[in-house]
């Protein structure tokens, strides 16, 4: 037993080392090949050190017969296609260089996945007054001097920075789907220590659109539909320039419909809009949105605005006009009408020179940025209200010297009618807004920009208030404008 033993173990290491001798060879075997690729490798490092060097030794010899002033046919046609080279390397690298700059400027991504651009405006303004104003940052009336009160000051600010997104969405209904919103640091002065001129955020405009070829339908909060430009000025971006001196502006919820080619072979277009017009002055609450008077109506607003696009010579010339009416609502069941007529143009004088502006008549525009800051005035303390009649209206000349320099020449002026306020209850009232009647205003600046995303600006600009009763306040404004656009 013992001896059968012993060979059957004898069997099985032998059959064991048979299984392992086949092994051990092929683990050889692929030794074997990973050496003879090591030495393929050296090899080839080898002959490429051997070619480089040659390179070397060959640019080292068309340089010392350069250096020389005795190059021959061969060599000047090798520099020649050296230059080449190089000059193939660096277009190369500049096209590298541009992908990769496109790259990192469309790299935000958003939770939709689709394109989003970010946008905005470090500006920051400088300005030194002759008197007294209601807003050092950003002047909009001219105020009386007070008794031992300094004439005129300094200031500087970047409040009127601008940060904007707009973004692309879905096609949908055959429309193509867009956002965009903006917003500033005008809203108001922190109360916190030294912090006056740094503003806290503010919501500007915002908007979603769906866009067909011929038409488009817009929600959101942007400027009345019947003033459409706006004065160029960057000392005045807080408000747009002439904001209440004749430039209807306040932001207001909107839904607009906006059709193009109204009629055939023209380019005649048409807008229709429901507004929800804020109330002028500041609101009663601050802490709860009270409903305004147009509110208290439980109907919205109604603009509409017809624009036409003609050719003068290689100019465009553009105007428009539009209406705008409003119900609203006051206590012990009173109603009134705000309405209001309004004109818009842009006429090309010359190459270079165009002239801008727009004209408004209407009643109970405190909402929408005239009226001197008022819908209504009150009589008999307050037994009585009407709606008060206004009118105004800007001019601008721009002049454009070259892509990078400009000049612009603007005044308008906004007017309450002198006869429904002197008989009013205002006439004794002393706040600045209250007691407003007529806001004039004037300016000239000079924007430069050596570059399309950096802006220097020099302005002056004058302001001429009326109060109910006496003679208007005035003031000289000079200022400076610095801005980065991204």
């Amino acid at each position: 037993m013992l001896a059968m033993g012993i060979g059957v173990l004898g069997l099985a290491a032998g059959a064991q080392q048979q299984q392992e001798m086949p092994a051990a060879t092929e683990l050889e075997r692929h030794i074997d090949a990973l050496s003879n690729r090591i030495d393929s490798m050296r090899q080839q490092l080898t002959e490429s050190q051997n070619e480089m060097e040659a390179m070397r030794a060959e640019i080292a010899s068309l340089r010392a017969q350069l250096a020389a002033k005795n190059v021959g046919d061969d060599a000047e046609q090798s520099a020649s296609a050296l230059r080449a080279d190089v000059q193939q390397l660096q277009d190369n690298t500049d096209v590298l260089a541009s992908e990769i700059r496109t790259h990192d400027q469309t790299k935000v991504e958003s939770a939709s996945k689709y394109r989003v651009r970010i946008s905005g405006t470090v500006l920051f303004t400088s300005a030194a007054l002759s008197g007294r104003t209601d807003n050092a940052d950003l002047p909009i009336i001219a105020t009386a001097l007070a008794p031992g009160q300094p004439s005129g000051d300094l200031s500087a600010t970047a409040r009127q920075s601008i940060l904007g997104v707009d973004a692309q969405g879905p096609h949908m209904w055959g429309a193509s789907s867009s956002a965009a919103v903006s917003v500033d640091f005008f809203g108001g002065i922190p109360y916190a220590d030294y912090t006056t001129s740094s503003g806290t955020v503010r919501l500007r405009t915002a908007h979603a659109t769906l866009a067909w070829p011929d038409r488009a339908l817009t929600v959101g909060l942007e400027q009345p539909v019947i003033s459409p430009r706006n004065p160029t000025s960057w000392m005045t971006v807080g408000e747009p320039a002439l904001a209440w001196s004749g430039n209807l502006w306040t932001w207001a919820p909107q839904l607009v419909y906006r059709e193009e080619n109204l009629l055939p072979r023209s380019h005649l277009s048409g807008e229709f809009a429901l507004i929800d017009p804020p109330s002028p002055g500041a609101p009663p609450s601050m802490s709860d949105r009270v409903p305004n008077g147009s509110e208290n109506s439980r109907q919205p607003g109604y603009e509409a605005r017809l624009s036409e696009n003609l050719k003068w010579g290689a100019r465009d010339v553009d105007f428009g006009a539009g209406g705008y009416y409003s119900r609203e609502a006051f206590g012990y069941g009173a109603h009134g009408d705000a309405w209001a007529a309004a004109a818009d143009w842009l006429f090309p004088i010359a190459k270079g020179v165009d002239f801008t502006g727009e004209f408004y008549r209407g009643r109970s525009l405190g909402g929408l940025g005239g009226g001197t800051f008022k819908n209504y005035v009150s009589y008999d303390g307050g037994e009585y209200y009407k709606a008060l009649d206004a009118e105004g209206g800007w001019g601008q000349l721009k002049l454009t010297f070259s892509p990078e320099l400009e000049a612009n020449l603007a005044t308008g002026q906004d007017n309450g009618f002198e006869d429904e306020l002197r008989g009013s209850d205002l006439v004794t009232e002393s706040g600045m807004y209250v007691n407003l009647a007529r806001n004039q205003t004037a300016f000239g600046n000079i924007i430069y920009k050596p570059r399309t995303y950096l802006l220097f600006s020099a302005e002056y600009r004058q302001i001429r208030s009326w109060p109910i009763s006496g003679n208007a306040n005035r003031d000289h404004i000079v200022g400076l404008a610095a801005g980065y656009l991204f």
